[in-house]
């Protein structure tokens, strides 16, 4: 079958989007990804299988931005669509998350295509954090309006002939809103078994360094909402009993700034090492080097309803897993003896939880690792998206 999967952002590159996209090509589908092109990248490029078709780039910075802009009205991305269903034969649309949704489905009305909503988070819930943490812009009132919002979704859900969520939480939300459970499939954020495979030991100076004390990592989004800052104020209680703990940061975004300048006006800079942005095929011997891995986000009804990538790497990678309570993790975490959870935004029970980690007899390690090769997979969550691939083909072609 000919696939064309939606994304609103620049490819490469999306873990989840190359996961999808390559357990399809690879299971004899032709599989095209559109996408927006803000780096000027080649309008057309075939990358390990996958067909990648980027938006026209307009070599003025803010037209580029603007024409591009991924909202289910802009009409560059109609005939965009347009042109690669038409050119292509396009027998299955998925879109990833809201802001394009509806350019998706109205794409796959025109073409008489089945359409399914890849929900990879609960994008209305993420919009009130956004309104909740910043101060009101003129253009939240369109594109990021959390009622404009619940519209799209309620439409959304009503015309999508499948729905995939990451995680049981969401899985029942989106029923809860009047979704039909057969409509309704889990494919979770999990690894490739093989990812966790390692060749050799990998050693640098700044590797052999973190590997030279108690270290605890953090990777992802560098971003207030992340609650990295909680880590800073649970220091120094932290060193109180662990004198050589580490915090080591992999990753980057907006607050970084803003996070360093707490970090010095806090005085814990040397238990704080900041990596910065590291390739994705890197991340693993960063982690593989650490002690534990820890994810302090905030919680809220947008954490409560989705599953970083990065729980499960440390859990594969043997690392025992501190976080705080956003339901699924603290599900997982729980059910597997794999870690511990503190109340979000509390430092002194995140530097509990850390010290419990470092005391404790029990093998969080190897109880992740287990956990992950038996259930947490991407064998596992392949299976079910196949499935739904299957089903819709059967329905098109029957």
């Amino acid at each position: 079958m000919n696939i064309l999967y939606i994304w609103d952002a620049d490819y490469p590159w999306d873990v989840r989007v190359e996961k999808i996209c390559s357990t399809l090509a690879s299971h004899g589908h032709k599989v095209h990804i559109a996408a927006r092109n803000l780096k000027r990248l080649p309008e057309y490029e075939i990358s390990s299988d996958l067909m990648i078709h980027r938006l026209k780039a307009w070599q003025n910075a803010r037209m580029n931005y603007l024409l591009s802009f991924p909202a289910f009205f802009n009409p560059v991305w109609s005939h965009f669509l347009d042109r690669i269903i038409g050119d292509n034969g396009i027998d299955i649309i998925i879109v990833r998350d809201l802001p394009m949704a509806i350019a998706g489905i109205w794409a796959g009305k025109r073409h008489n295509i089945p359409v399914i909503f890849d929900m990879a988070e609960d994008y209305v819930a993420m919009v009130w954090d956004i309104w909740r943490a910043r101060k009101f812009q003129a253009l939240n009132f369109l594109v990021r309006n959390p009622y404009l919002a619940k519209l799209v979704e309620n439409y959304v859900f009503k015309k999508s002939d499948q729905i995939l969520v990451v995680v049981e939480e969401a899985r029942d939300l989106v029923i809860a809103r009047g979704v039909m459970p057969e409509k309704v499939t889990i494919v979770g954020n999990t690894p490739v078994l093989d990812d966790f495979i390692q060749a050799d030991v990998v050693s640098n100076e700044i590797i052999d360094q973190i590997r030279s004390r108690h270290s605890v990592i953090y990777t992802g989004g560098i971003q207030m909402g992340r609650g990295i800052q909680v880590v800073f104020d649970a220091i120094p209680e932290i060193v109180k009993e662990i004198a050589d703990f580490l915090f080591v940061i992999v990753g980057d975004g907006y607050a970084t700034p803003i996070l360093k300048e707490m970090m010095r006006e806090k005085k814990v800079q040397d238990h704080v090492l900041w990596v910065g942005w590291v390739d994705h095929k890197f991340i693993f011997d960063y982690i593989r080097a650490c002690k534990a891995g820890i994810i302090p986000h905030f919680t809220s009804d947008h954490v409560h309803t989705t599953i970083p990538n990065k729980i499960f790497d440390y859990m594969g990678l043997g690392l025992p897993v501190v976080s705080s309570d956003a339901v699924p993790m603290k599900r997982i975490l729980e059910q597997e003896i794999c870690g511990v959870t503190f109340k979000s935004g509390d430092p002194i029970e995140l530097g509990r939880a850390i010290v419990s980690t470092y005391m404790s007899d029990v093998n969080y390690g190897m109880n992740g690792i287990s956990a992950v090769k038996e259930k947490y997979n991407w064998a596992e969550d392949k299976d079910r998206l196949l499935k739904v691939i299957s089903s819709i083909k059967k329905k098109k072609f029957n």
